[in-house]
């Protein structure tokens, strides 16, 4: 299968995954830091199934020592800044700054995984950052405080996680390393938000638990084949932008399914500048 065929099924999967997030965080109830703790340990325990089943394989874990306790660290930190972000500010915001995530794989990728990265390639991934900010802008105002501040560390973490991941997974088997990926940083956040624990319980009834499973194996699909894509094209300077144009596709759904349509101008110029930016990154 070839690594494009494979980037669309995550674009796919993840775009759904976030629809299904969307309605299940509607109830206020619904502390996000508590769903996510469950959310990706779920994910984490069907992806070590999923392993088990093949034959879950690690390789020598010395050498990637190092990168494995980065990878925690990134993740968790990453995870925390995105909850204390989305408190101080608005989700398109948020959208927007956490986007720059790209940029910050490209350049990891560069300086430590030697891939080239040519001005053909540079412009697409403009255009589909630029195609981001436009189907995420709903405000006529936009200030860098804290809250922006936390967007940015968090797209940081998880830009620089990428490009970590895309070394790790050159010599590891895919659902091995996912399902480490997701329960070790999941771990750490609990560790370091334990109040959260009291907040779990209305995640673990048979209802809920039957939807989280559900959103579980679409997001752990999605994560699952973008690896592989990596393993299969060795790109993640071309990969890393095409992946954000889950944002456009879930913007898309949401007008379809959810019948948020608001701004749609903005929202199909978006799509249009995201698909030319798909052209050049071939």
């Amino acid at each position: 299968m070839g690594w494009q065929l494979l980037v669309g099924i995550s674009v796919l999967t993840y775009s759904i995954s976030v629809l299904l997030q969307k309605i299940l965080l509607k109830n206020e109830k619904n502390d996000p830091i508590a769903f996510s703790i469950v959310f990706q340990l779920i994910t984490g325990i069907f992806v070590l199934l999923y392993s088990l089943y093949n034959g879950f394989s690690t390789p020598d874990l010395v050498p990637l020592s190092l990168n494995i306790i980065l990878m925690v660290v990134l993740y968790g930190s990453g995870n925390v800044f995105i909850f204390k972000s989305l408190k101080l500010v608005e989700a398109p915001e948020f959208t927007i700054l956490f986007g720059s995530r790209t940029i910050w794989t490209i350049i990891a990728a560069i300086l430590t995984l030697n891939e080239v990265f040519t001005l053909q390639q540079g412009f697409g991934t403009v255009l589909i950052l630029t195609s981001i900010v436009l189907v995420s802008w709903k405000s006529n105002t936009f200030k860098f405080g804290k809250g922006a501040l936390y967007s940015t560390l968090a797209a940081v973490c998880f830009g620089l996680a990428f490009a970590n991941d895309a070394f790790i997974v050159r010599n590891f088997d895919v659902p091995s390393y996912l399902a480490i990926a997701f329960i070790l940083p999941a771990l750490l956040v609990w560790a370091v938000n334990p109040q959260a624990t009291k907040k779990m319980a209305i995640f673990l009834n048979k209802k809920m638990l039957i939807k989280l499973g559900l959103l579980a194996i679409l997001y752990a699909t999605s994560a699952i084949t973008i690896f592989l894509a990596y393993q299969v094209g060795r790109n993640a300077t071309q990969i890393a932008p095409l992946n954000q144009t889950a944002t456009i596709l879930t913007v898309i759904l949401a007008m379809i399914f959810l019948k948020e349509r608001k701004y749609l101008p903005q929202k199909l110029i978006g799509v249009i500048l995201s698909f030319l930016g798909i052209l050049l990154l071939k």
